[in-house]
């Protein structure tokens, strides 16, 4: 099977993947993003957090379960992973720089 015939590969062109990438892009390079999501939930919330002083996070709610949030900012090129605190269940992200 090949992986563009994958189920396991998140579809960028449906409504939730596209608010996702319209958010992300609407942000300078350097912003970094987090994401959580009640387990079993089909939603989760996005934040940015921003890079230039003064500017304010920023968080929108987003239909798609983390793990499926989580492919999507991958192929968006950004290294996600959780805190190193097991009591936290936030997701971060960075942009990988190309």
């Amino acid at each position: 099977m090949s992986a563009s015939s994958s189920n396991l590969i998140p579809k960028l062109d449906d409504p939730a993947n596209k608010s996702v990438i319209e958010f992300v892009r609407a942000q300078t390079p350097g912003t970094k993003f987090s994401f959580d999501g009640e387990r079993g939930s089909k939603r989760s919330r996005l934040c940015m957090h921003p890079d230039v002083p003064g500017k304010q996070m920023d968080c929108v709610d987003i239909a798609l379960e983390a793990k499926e949030l989580f492919a999507t900012m991958q192929r968006l090129s950004f290294f996600c992973q959780l805190p190193q605190d097991p009591a936290k269940t936030h997701i971060t992200c960075e942009r990988i720089p190309s």
